[in-house]
């Protein structure tokens, strides 16, 4: 009697840890689908905008040729000095998506 109690536990106890194991790798238990990039970009990348005084660095989301979204970077901001000019040509500094 007591084996069979035995068993009956193990099993149970092996079939939590399989459905746990399954949510957790099919994310279902942890689901990202509340993140806050819920918007429609088939790509990404950084870029700093600068104006007379400092430059911060920004996410860029495009669809296309389309701008979906740019987030501040936080803490990725420098000064620049008076009289500081941007080395990068005009199409680069006014790019924003393809």
């Amino acid at each position: 009697m007591k084996n069979t109690a035995k068993i009956i536990l193990l099993i149970i106890a092996l079939i939590l840890l399989i459905c746990l194991l399954s949510f957790n790798i099919s994310g279902f238990y942890f689901n990202n689908s509340n993140s806050s990039l819920e918007y429609d970009y088939n790509h990404s990348w950084t870029k700093a905008i600068c104006n007379e005084t400092q430059c911060q660095d920004y996410e860029i989301y495009c669809n296309g040729s389309d701008l979906v979204k740019q987030i501040p970077i936080t803490g990725a901001v420098i000064s620049v000095p008076k009289g500081w000019e941007d080395p990068r040509n005009e199409t680069m500094r006014e790019k924003v998506c393809n």
